[in-house]
């Protein structure tokens, strides 16, 4: 019988490396793993309400500035190219629900040491790093605060950095998945959906894709698998760069169950 394995796991030292970095005693190893999930919770929540309140802001003022130029009378006809526009031309931002977040890093360093810290380096490259600045970054301190994981990071200072991706933003599988939840909430074919996506990951070169989907599809009383691949996909191969990400898509008939694999080198 084949036993499957996780690329990321099988990878790990070669092509790979942790997403968290820190040493633990054996009492409070899995304490500091529920820390580490909470904490990405709540940076992804909070990063993505902070972009909905920076694009409520950013288009007021957009709005006052094509009425003093006479641009709205240009753009009337069509109001959703228009707001494609703004968000993909002039903010460079995500969609409403698509954060862009490719991974958080953490990084730790015990209470016993000398210099003592979390580090939370935030890879991304849509969000702006205005977002952290100012009286945001105000906010965002007492929501820590607030929270259940900074009483256990307390005596140790926290770091918090905002780094860009250098490699392409569509070819990460977890920003593909959330694309695929996306559009699979708004009714939109699973094919369709999947089709496209194939089509978005051709232009940052990638060498081969492959997309599943299980679960009651379009409401079926039998839940199934569907999948569409394209491509090369060496799995059994450790210095082959696979990037994989699982996810879980809520639906009206029920939850359905999303995996990707990309191959780039």
């Amino acid at each position: 019988m084949g036993q499957k394995t996780n690329p990321l796991c099988f990878r790990l030292g070669t092509t790979h490396s942790h997403h968290s970095v820190w040493f633990e005693e054996p009492k409070k190893y899995s304490t500091s793993i529920q820390e580490d999930q909470k904490i990405r919770n709540f940076f992804k929540n909070y990063i993505q309400y902070e972009i909905k309140e920076y694009l409520k802001i950013a288009t007021k003022k957009l709005e006052e500035k094509l009425q003093k130029n006479n641009f709205q009378q240009k753009k009337q006809k069509n109001k959703k190219n228009k707001k494609h526009y703004f968000q993909k031309s002039i903010l460079n931002l995500p969609p409403l629900g698509f954060e862009g977040i490719i991974r958080i890093q953490i990084e730790k360093q015990g209470v016993r040491a000398k210099k003592t810290f979390v580090r939370i380096i935030i890879y991304s490259g849509l969000i702006p790093k205005s977002l952290l600045k100012g009286e945001t970054l105000e906010n965002f301190k007492k929501n820590i605060k607030k929270q259940e994981f900074f009483y256990s990071i307390y005596p140790r200072r926290l770091r918090i950095e905002l780094e860009h991706a250098e490699e392409p933003l569509y070819s990460q599988p977890n920003l593909i998945a959330e694309f695929i939840a996306l559009q699979l909430k708004q009714r939109v074919p699973f094919r369709k959906t999947m089709k496209k996506a194939i089509d978005i990951t051709k232009d940052t070169g990638t060498k081969g894709i492959k997309i599943q989907l299980a679960g009651r599809i379009d409401g079926k009383d039998i839940a199934r698998k569907e999948g569409k691949r394209k491509g090369k996909l060496p799995l059994q191969i450790i210095c082959a760069k696979i990037d994989y990400y699982s996810h879980t898509i809520q639906t009206v008939y029920g939850v359905l169950g999303l995996k990707i694999w990309i191959f780039r080198k």
